[in-house]
């Protein structure tokens, strides 16, 4: 587990892979650019 401000984090986050599932968000949370994920 890693904390930021105060919160927990899973370190999950850090080691899966994410696949954002267009199909269910029709990419409201996109960004354009190279950032990645939100």
């Amino acid at each position: 587990m890693i904390v930021i401000d105060n919160v927990l984090i899973s370190d999950d986050v850090i080691e899966k892979k994410f696949v954002c599932d267009l199909s269910r968000c029709k990419g409201a949370c996109c960004e354009d650019g190279d950032a990645g994920a939100p």
